[in-house]
């Protein structure tokens, strides 16, 4: 194995030491209890996510001095092409210190893990979303017009993508209107996938949350074109009565 310490710039002992790291780490009867938090079979080591998250810390301080955003790239991708779950969510968090950093040619490569299936669950999506490009969009509010090709597009984990990413600009209040539209070009009246109505009911949940009046306006205009999940899930903060009210009258054939 490589020794990091001696190595703090290269990708390859990064990633030697990480999935060490998560091996040791490892929780048999854990791994065995995250399976049921999903539909598809996962390879889950059952580390702790605040293991996690204090192993991808320490990595960083590690290669901070040395690193740009093309070695957090070039590792982020490596690990998930690995099987393990831990380490693939590793690789993402690594990147997400480097998240602003990011632009229209690293949007693009990252569209493409999506497309290729690198992130293939919910966990891996939403930790991308959340954690480098919400917060990226957040800082810079006039961006996230690209992700309006992501919400339309075929591959239904570039949509829910899509739709995370806006779940902290939504929570900030920053373009209500342009998440509305979002979320009606994700949503394939033709299909309904679970990872994206999903996504789209909580998307729209956390918009509300910044302004009812406005989501409850727009379920009342569209509400029996979304799948009943999406709409469920939007209306968790209501009040009980109004919120059952809302259940009824936008009633559809999903």
């Amino acid at each position: 194995m490589i020794d990091v310490t001696d190595n703090p710039t290269c990708v390859e002992a990064i990633q030697q030491e990480i999935v060490s790291s998560l091996q040791k780490l490892a929780d048999p009867e854990a791994a065995r209890n995250a399976q049921r938090f999903f539909p598809e079979k996962i390879n889950c080591l059952g580390v702790r996510a605040a293991d996690l998250r204090a192993l991808s810390q320490a990595i960083h301080d590690k290669v901070r001095p040395g690193w740009k955003i093309e070695q957090a790239l070039e590792l982020a991708e490596s690990l998930l092409k690995r099987p393990e779950l831990e380490a693939r969510s590793c690789g993402l968090l690594l990147l997400s210190y480097f998240r602003y950093n990011l632009n229209l040619r690293i949007l693009g490569r990252i569209r493409s893990w999506l497309k290729e299936g690198f992130l293939n669950n919910w966990a891996l999506i939403d930790t991308l979303s959340l954690e480098v490009l919400g917060p990226f969009f957040l800082r810079n509010p006039g961006e996230p017009r690209v992700l309006e090709s992501w919400a339309s597009h075929e591959n239904v984990y570039v949509r829910r993508a899509a739709l995370v990413a806006l779940v902290k600009p939504a929570r900030n209040q920053k373009n209500l209107n342009f998440i509305f539209k979002m979320v009606r070009s994700a949503i394939k009246p033709e299909k309904t996938d679970e990872l994206v109505a999903r996504a789209a009911g909580w998307l729209l949940r956390e918009a509300g949350k910044s302004d009812r009046q406005l989501l409850e306006r727009f379920l009342l205009k569209f509400g029996k074109k979304l799948p009943r999940v999406t709409v469920r899930y939007a209306l968790e903060k209501f009040p009980a009565r109004r919120r059952e009210y809302l259940l009824r009258i936008t009633k559809n054939n999903y």
